[in-house]
């Protein structure tokens, strides 16, 4: 009976975090900036969502991350963000849901490049992570990749900057493009 329960408790908490992200997921879509929107024509799109499930590998697609290397990832363990320098990446990523939105939980590591980025001290911000918008990945036929990232901070939040204008801001989300090979 407390084995059952447990499980009740776990698939309610996976429910939820799936609900949680989506809704932020749909929000944060509608308000992603101009500059970081990324045009798709409608058949590729349309082409796309009817080729997908929401459990991707029953439709016989592949859905992946592309990291830093352009390596096809699957529920990466750690993801660098920045792929420039490395000073910002997920880490202890636990995944709920792996299809054509991913969710999971993990811990955000942030450089704090003060002084500078070598003598900066990284800081740990625990997030729920949303990896979305799904694209057909070049060159890969029957591959999907997830394009977006979203991270909800569930503690303290990082600083981000340029929220609109030059001020340091504390968002409870933040989303990105992810790197692409295409």
């Amino acid at each position: 009976m407390k084995r059952s329960s447990s499980r009740l408790a776990a698939a309610r908490t996976a429910l939820l975090l799936g609900i949680t992200a989506v809704m932020a997921a749909g929000f944060l879509a509608g308000c992603a900036s101009a500059h970081n929107s990324v045009t798709t024509s409608a058949p590729s799109r349309q082409t796309v969502l009817a080729v997908m499930d929401r459990n991707a590998s029953t439709a016989g697609v592949r859905v992946v991350v592309v990291n830093c290397l352009n390596k096809e990832q699957v529920r990466p363990a750690n993801f660098v963000l920045t792929c420039a320098d490395a000073n910002d990446y997920l880490s202890v990523l636990r995944w709920v849901n792996w299809g054509s939105e991913a969710f999971g939980t993990g811990t955000e590591w942030i450089n704090t490049c003060t002084p500078t980025c070598v003598q900066g001290k990284f800081v740990s911000y625990p997030a729920l992570v949303v990896l979305w918008r799904p694209e057909p990945l070049p060159g890969h036929p029957g591959v999907l990749y997830l394009t977006r990232i979203t991270r909800i901070y569930t503690g303290k939040r990082p600083p981000l900057y340029n929220c609109q204008g030059t001020r340091t801001c504390y968002p409870v989300t933040s989303t990105m493009d992810l790197w692409s090979q295409a």
